[in-house]
């Protein structure tokens, strides 16, 4: 009897650990989809865009020195401060790359809040 009653909370331990593992799974997958649905929003371009402008007066235009950007999907993550953690690659070079925190402000529009560039990106930026 006693060896039946061990069987029986051992299946209902790990039926438990499998439906909470399967559930943990889901979640993370939907967390993923919803920072992909935010890099790829208008709000987010137009953040970034201007972020870029800023840098750059001329960006994303033929005269100027920041002439595109890539967002890294695969490094995207939340920023456990709040807001997202983004990673863009600046003319399609890795070395010119950018990472940055960008959070929804009270207004709802997205606005970068900090950054990071490499003193390559700084030199180009800095050229006359």
């Amino acid at each position: 009897m006693k060896k039946i009653v061990i069987i029986f909370l051992s299946i209902i331990t790990l039926s438990s650990a499998m439906f909470l593992g399967g559930c943990s799974m889901l979640n993370s997958r939907s967390e993923k989809e919803e920072i992909l649905q935010i890099s790829e929003s208008k709000k987010m371009k137009k953040a970034l865009e201007n972020f870029l402008k800023g840098l750059d007066p001329k960006a994303l235009t033929p005269e100027g020195k920041i002439k595109s950007y890539e967002i890294q999907k695969d490094k995207l993550d939340y920023n456990p401060m709040g807001g997202l953690n983004v990673y863009i690659i600046i003319n399609g070079n890795e070395v010119l790359n950018i990472d940055m925190t960008v959070q929804e402000e009270d207004t709802g529009e997205y606005e970068v809040v900090s950054y990071g560039i490499p003193q390559e990106l700084s030199e180009l930026l800095g050229e006359n």
